[in-house]
């Protein structure tokens, strides 16, 4: 079975809920997790809770063009109208398709665009932003891989070419950037049956 994440992730800080509900670009594809009471756990070692402040989730986020944008069938935040701050490309590797370009498809890769503003978020907001993208298909990984800004981009990316079984996932490297540590694999808004719509920031 295929799927995919595309996302934004930040702690629902007071100063992060104001910019995303002042920014019309934004603000239309933002949700605040703020309790996970309703949640059908499975295990007891799946329960996990929520950075301080809740989680801000801005999704799906991606090139139209991207693997998984039809796929998401709703309408997307295309990066490509994403505004570019010339004054935050310091802040950006030199390179990030090389070290994914074994596992990530071209499409797939995030542009200068996204990265820019998302270095301009950080560091209007004094924190760690992050944007995650995944791709699964039959519950193995394709692709995996988060972007973390604090300012100053980090990548982690998983290994899923069989060489990288001991090491942490993206999607745990990324969610403890911003004040949540995973005890499981399992992390609730990224199973099919979470309410979404529950979320949607008012």
């Amino acid at each position: 079975m295929t799927w995919y994440a595309q996302e934004i992730l930040l702690r629902a800080t007071p100063a992060a809920l104001q910019a995303v509900r002042n920014s019309a670009l934004l603000a239309p594809f933002a949700y605040h997790l703020h309790s996970l009471q309703d949640i059908d756990w499975y295990l007891p070692e799946h329960r996990h809770g929520l950075p301080q402040d809740g989680l801000l989730v801005i999704r799906p986020v991606c090139a139209a063009t991207a693997q998984g944008a039809q796929w998401h069938e709703e309408a997307i935040l295309d990066t490509a109208s994403l505004p570019l701050n010339p004054g935050t490309l310091h802040c950006l590797q030199a390179d990030i398709a090389t070290p994914l370009a074994d596992q990530v498809p071209e499409t797939s890769l995030p542009s200068v665009h996204l990265r820019s503003m998302l270095a301009t978020l950080a560091k209007q907001l004094h924190e760690t932003v992050v944007y995650y993208a995944c791709g699964m298909w039959g519950g193995d990984l394709d692709f995996e891989y988060c972007l973390s800004y604090e300012p100053q981009e980090t990548l982690f990316a998983t290994d899923v070419c069989g060489h990288g079984h001991h090491t942490q996932r993206a999607l745990h490297q990324a969610l403890k950037s911003i004040g949540l540590t995973l005890p499981s694999a399992f992390f609730a808004p990224h199973t099919r049956s979470f309410d979404w719509a529950a979320h949607r920031l008012a």
